[in-house]
């Protein structure tokens, strides 16, 4: 069995081991090249995960849909496994590395759900009769097919083979007849094709348009980009894939060389009305021109028809903010001073993920961290962590150069880059979302250390799915909430995803969870490097907007709807329905079934309705919150951490 193990001190004193143990490696080199490519090896006999037609095990609000051969199929921020079709929210689909009894890895499975999340059905082996090698799925649920993308590992041309394909079910949602894998690449047997981005929208003509991002190992890391799309609605025929076309020319617009990579993958999201970007992150080619490994942004007005040449984060535009943020010196913990190299420079990290709200807006969230010519510091203080970039449209009014941003502190992840140790300031499984109905709304979640249990004489560190929501177009976000709250120090919840869309506060998420007793790739400890559990969280992140009995938008059933945030402290608001007018009782119960406060008792009108429930006096743990009225009944859990 794996434990995390670290030893960790708490309060002032925990600077101190940050400064003695900084971590400045010899090259600032992309961990794309090694995150990509798991460790190869003897596949392990394991339990076979779920199939066919699943209620799932829910634990809290999350539900257990399958399991995963390994990890790495999520590792990637780039990756887009879960898709909530944009006609019918109650169509959500996910795509994963599924454990199948045989195979040693590689299966592309599938999960769909029609009732939002509360069952689901799984397919397997959608890469069947191909090298049974699938990495790093994607899932895009169309109007009227799912559809899901991938690598195949072995497939194509170079010296990993990697070849892209998509699949969809010909039938529709639930029709279970997966079209065979279809060739992304118009050359797949010359290149090297990983890491798929994909996106898809509608165009204002009707056409169904799916842009997909790879990057290029048969050469110099290029980035290249495809195109499918259809004539009038699709019919649920092979889409017309364009001839790849370069978006990043990798030798010739950054820093390259032959032995190291400081270009990350990339990511892209694409509007309603057909304008997006494709960022990525990297030191330019010319040194003199822009110093800093920095964002650099395309932009697209067409769908993905058409893409400018290159902005830019400015050198002094993060050097002006990230100065008076980063101290230049810490305690080293041995009584002396840990000082910055004169002429830091802060470093945007590799893991990036990028949204484009409804007013053509960009926004990237990505990790930042101070560096030298000597290295980075990923451990240096509190202040290292996740930010958020947001430009406007207005920004992109030239062809190419510098944008002005605003910059804004999300979430410090010192503590959990200092326990995961090299990697993970480079993979942090961050992913965003806007609102369909609620204007200058925006989610974001990543995995980290959310808190430590001592054990005798060591402390055993565990990681959770942490969330947070900006209401003002990212320029202030709340405090992050922990969305899985484990105190097993063996239960890690990591790399979540979640859809590119919340609908009035609530947002749709996978993440996995090692299973540290069945380790399936050999001679590697990461969180991948085991069977992993795929789980679905369907989460209230900000309370419902409608008003307290609005007539236009009168529920048509009783519903008891998830309190938000949860976990809470002290307080935290309770929404319900009731689609008549009569009498509503709402009581909050301790774990023992005592009767602890009665939020309300007596007659409403029909309407939906907010209730604030406060536990200052109360102690920490679990309390349930239970609704009646004429007949329906339903019982929630909520959990108060102090």
């Amino acid at each position: 069995m794996r434990k995390l193990v670290t030893i960790v001190l708490i309060g002032a004193f925990s600077i101190g081991l940050y400064g003695a143990n900084l971590h400045r490696p010899d090259e600032v080199v992309s961990a794309a090249f090694v995150k990509m490519i798991e460790p190869q090896g003897e596949g392990i006999t394991l339990t076979p995960g779920q199939a066919g037609t699943t209620t799932g095990l829910r634990e809290g609000n999350s539900v257990l849909v399958d399991s995963s051969q390994n990890g790495y199929g999520m590792v990637a921020s780039e990756t887009n496994p879960i898709s909530v079709n944009p006609y019918d929210h109650d169509k959500i689909i996910m795509s994963y590395r599924q454990y199948t009894d045989g195979t040693a890895s590689g299966s592309i499975g599938m999960a769909a759900s029609d009732d939002a999340g509360e069952t689901w059905t799984t397919y397997s082996n959608l890469n069947f009769g191909l090298a049974n090698a699938g990495r790093y799925p994607s899932a895009l649920a169309a109007e009227d097919y799912p559809v899901v993308l991938w690598n195949e590992y072995g497939g194509g041309g170079g010296e990993y083979g990697g070849r892209p394909y998509y699949t969809f079910d010909l039938f529709g949602y639930g029709g279970g007849f997966w079209f065979p894998g279809v060739d992304i690449h118009s050359s797949p047997l010359s290149h090297d094709s990983w890491v798929l981005v994909p996106t898809q929208n509608v165009d204002l003509d009707g056409n169904y348009v799916m842009n997909v991002i790879a990057s290029d190992w048969s050469g110099n890391n290029d980035r290249i980009h495809f195109r499918g799309q259809s004539t009038g609605p699709w019919e649920g025929t092979a889409l017309p894939m364009s001839a790849p076309t370069l978006i990043a020319e990798n030798s010739l617009d950054f820093r390259f060389e032959a032995d190291a990579n400081y270009t990350s993958n990339g990511n892209m999201d694409i509007n309603d009305d057909g304008v997006g970007y494709y960022a990525l992150t990297s030191f330019w080619g010319v040194e003199t021109e822009i110093g800093n490994h920095t964002v650099f942004v395309k932009k697209t007005n067409d769908f993905g028809a058409t893409w400018s040449d290159w902005f830019y984060i400015a050198d002094n535009t993060l050097n002006d903010y990230f100065w008076d943020v980063f101290p230049d010196s810490i305690d080293d913990g041995e009584g002396g001073w840990a000082y910055l190299e004169e002429g830091w420079t802060p470093f945007i990290g590799y893991d990036t993920e990028v949204t484009t709200d409804d007013d053509g807006g960009l926004h990237v969230i990505a990790p930042v961290l101070p560096s030298d010519p000597d290295g980075v510091y990923p451990y240096w203080a509190e202040e290292n962590g996740l930010y958020h970039f947001h430009a406007d449209e207005a920004a992109f009014a030239l062809s190419s150069g510098g944008i002005d941003v605003s910059i804004t502190y999300i979430a410090s992840m010192q503590l959990g880059w200092q326990i995961y140790g090299d990697g993970g300031w480079q993979a942090n499984g961050v992913t965003m979302a806007t609102d369909l109905e609620v204007e200058d709304r925006l989610y974001m979640a990543y995995y980290t250390v959310s808190d430590t249990v001592t054990i005798g004489e060591n402390s055993y560190s565990y990681y959770d799915v942490m969330a947070s929501v900006s209401d003002d177009n990212g320029a202030t976000w709340g405090e992050s909430v922990n969305q899985t709250l484990t105190f097993d120090p063996d239960m890690d919840e990591t790399y979540p995803h979640m859809n590119r869309f919340g609908v009035d506060g609530e947002v749709y998420m996978m993440y996995q969870m090692p299973d540290y007793n069945q380790q399936t790739v050999p001679d590697d400890e990461t969180f991948a490097a085991y069977l992993n559990n795929v789980y679905f969280l369907k989460t209230r992140l900000a309370p419902a907007t409608v008003g307290v009995e609005n007539e236009a938008v009168r529920p048509v059933s009783f519903e008891l709807r998830e309190n938000y945030p949860n976990p809470f402290n002290p307080s935290t608001i309770i929404d319900f329905s009731i689609p008549t007018s009569g009498m509503v009782e709402l009581t909050v119960y301790d774990i023992t079934g005592r009767a602890v406060q009665t939020l309300h008792q007596g007659f409403l009108t029909a309407g939906n309705h907010q209730v604030t429930f406060a536990g200052k006096d109360l102690a920490s743990g679990a309390y349930f919150y239970a609704l009646k009225s004429q007949g329906f009944q339903d019982v929630k859990k909520m959990l108060l951490v102090k």
